[in-house]
């Protein structure tokens, strides 16, 4: 095991970022190390995978930690045990080489495999806590392995209880079932198939892995290449009655139904709206393709991102009375 001193943290915003200490460690005896090293330098840590969900600070003073668990098991007919350094979309492709169901809406999504619960990462209709069995993490806070059950995780809408906590994710332990039925149903998967004249009953695991790729690559940049965090900001869960209908009508927005009180709004519609009246910043930009996803040139800071992440929550909050919440990860 070796630590680092002065490394950049790598991260898909492209933001300049520096951490007193790095190191990447691969087995449980090193998080015992790194428990002690922290411990006894009273360090600041912070556990990393690929970058593609943070905003990182210009200057990190403590130890950024990094997985080199990359291996993927069966643990039974049922389990697939998966490392946390593994990539996601690896881990897609596995499964669909493997005939295993329910991981195809989140093909194409970046990112490590264990970062994935924290999120609780989800595209097009589906979300990986219904993939989740268990997740094996080590508590830097208590130097103990621990085993999360998912009712234990605690998910919810893009959160559970891993996130901001004090765990190293190991590895996780996805169910596989062979009963579970392909999911088609979201609006931009049912207008793919319409127009390119897919019949539902034909479809396939391997099919319905294309049609979101196809979907994401045409609404969504190539973090390495136009550099950016994904989705922005969360879609909001509120209620309906609290939301201002005097500038834009309710026909305008997105709205999907929960239940009898609450509504999801489609973040991206009301950004699209208010985009005009956004101050320009000299670093920082809305994607022209999609209007939840920020992207910079390369030369911005954490203080640049959250200052034009503030001007579109401050004019959303404004015209409709919504408060958007960020969703990648800020590291202060």
């Amino acid at each position: 095991m070796i630590i680092e001193s002065n490394q950049p943290i790598l991260n898909s915003l492209k933001l300049c970022s520096i951490a007193k200490e790095s190191v990447v460690v691969k087995n449980t005896d090193e998080l015992h190390e790194i428990y002690k090293h922290i411990k006894n330098n009273n360090l600041r840590y912070l556990v990393l995978g690929e970058g593609t969900n943070i905003i990182p600070p210009e200057f990190f003073d403590g130890i950024i930690i990094k997985s080199n668990f990359n291996s993927i098991s069966f643990k039974s007919p049922k389990i697939i045990n998966v490392g946390s350094a593994v990539n996601w979309d690896d881990l897609v492709q596995f499964t669909l080489q493997n005939s295993i169901k329910g991981f195809e809406n989140l093909s194409l999504i970046p990112g490590s495999v264990g970062a994935s619960p924290i999120q609780n990462i989800g595209a097009y209709g589906a979300d990986v806590s219904s993939l989740i069995d268990s997740v094996e993490c080590f508590d830097l806070k208590i130097n103990k392995l621990i085993h999360l059950t998912n009712t234990e995780c605690n998910f919810s809408y893009r959160s559970s209880a891993l996130k901001n906590s004090s765990l190293f994710i190991q590895s996780i332990n996805f169910r596989v079932d062979e009963s579970r039925v392909l999911n088609s149903e979201y609006k931009s998967i049912k207008a793919y198939m319409s127009s390119n004249d897919i019949d539902v009953n034909q479809l396939t695991s391997d099919s319905l892995s294309k049609i979101v790729t196809d979907i994401r690559k045409s609404v969504l940049p190539n973090h390495n290449k136009i550099f950016n965090a994904g989705s922005f900001f969360k879609n909001p869960v509120i209620n309906k009655d609290i939301i201002n209908f005097h500038v834009h009508k309710e026909s305008e927005l997105v709205i999907w139904d929960i239940d009898n009180n609450l509504v999801k709004v489609g973040a991206a519609r009301l950004i699209e709206l208010i985009k005009d009246e956004i101050p320009p910043s000299k670093n920082v930009f809305l994607y022209h393709k999609h209007a939840l996803v920020l992207v910079t040139n390369g030369k911005a800071n954490q203080s640049e991102v959250l200052l034009y992440a503030k001007s579109i929550q401050d004019k959303v909050q404004t015209t409709f009375n919504i408060k958007l919440d960020i969703e990648p990860n800020i590291i202060y």
